[in-house]
């Protein structure tokens, strides 16, 4: 399964992020500063690869025979794996490097993904999730888990994992904090027009896996992906002027 799948990213690196057209070289990409590439939302967005490969894996693992302990384990381990190896194949295109911010957040994110999964009454309260919006303008990627201006990632604290919340409506309900950020891939360079925006953000939104239980079974699919326009927020910018 580790072979199939690192196979899989050694094929659609190749293909789609230029491996193979350079290097080996490392890049220091920055943190999430205005003048990064993306703005930070990549380095979210390795995290949130991480978190959801872990699981993904673990889930497996389970259903190999595996316990809860060791499937959460081996899960962090392979994703960590995969994203590595992802990392590895960055460094050997002209167009990244390898970036060791990257690779803290691809830890970070298989970190989290052993905890929620080790520890379920947690997994019960908080969700990591990317969304993504097509409908924002731009330029269009191919590869949606680079397209920085569609996606947003975002923790959603569920008030259904709580016994605390009692009232049958409000076990509905999820708070949402999240970043994200807009119109990097149409900046040129200097003394091009620079809308460059980061976003955070709070929110309160339905919790649409609770919602629709009695009808669809998601498969879990929703407790890593925000549907659009299911929720309501308030916003800020950190460069709108």
């Amino acid at each position: 399964m580790n072979l199939g799948v690192g196979a899989v990213a050694l094929g659609w690196g190749t293909w789609s992020w230029d491996w193979g057209s350079g290097g080996p070289r490392f890049q220091d990409e920055g943190w999430f500063g205005r003048t990064t590439g993306e703005g930070g939302a990549d380095k979210l967005g390795h995290a949130w690869s991480g978190y959801a490969l872990s699981h993904l894996f673990a889930h497996s693992y389970e259903r190999f025979g595996y316990g809860r302990t060791d499937a959460a384990r081996y899960g962090a381990f392979s994703s960590l794996g995969v994203m590595t190896a992802i990392e590895i194949g960055d460094a050997f295109s002209d167009d990244y490097g390898f970036s060791y911010q990257d690779m803290l957040f691809n830890t970070a994110g298989a970190a989290l993904g052993y905890a929620l999964w080790e520890y379920p009454e947690i997994k019960r309260k908080f969700d990591f999730r990317a969304e993504y919006d097509p409908f924002p303008r731009g330029k269009r990627q191919l590869d949606v888990t680079t397209d920085y201006q569609r996606l947003k990632y975002l923790i959603a604290v569920k008030a259904d994992g709580f016994e605390a919340v009692t009232d049958p409506v409000l076990r509905h309900l999820e708070f949402h904090v999240g970043y994200y950020a807009r119109n990097y891939d149409s900046y040129s360079g200097t003394g091009a027009s620079d809308r460059r925006e980061r976003h955070f953000y709070i929110g309160v939104g339905l919790n649409l896996t609770k919602l629709l239980a009695p009808y669809v079974d998601t498969g879990g699919v929703l407790n890593y992906v925000q549907a659009p326009y299911s929720y309501i927020s308030v916003d800020r910018s950190f460069d709108r002027r």
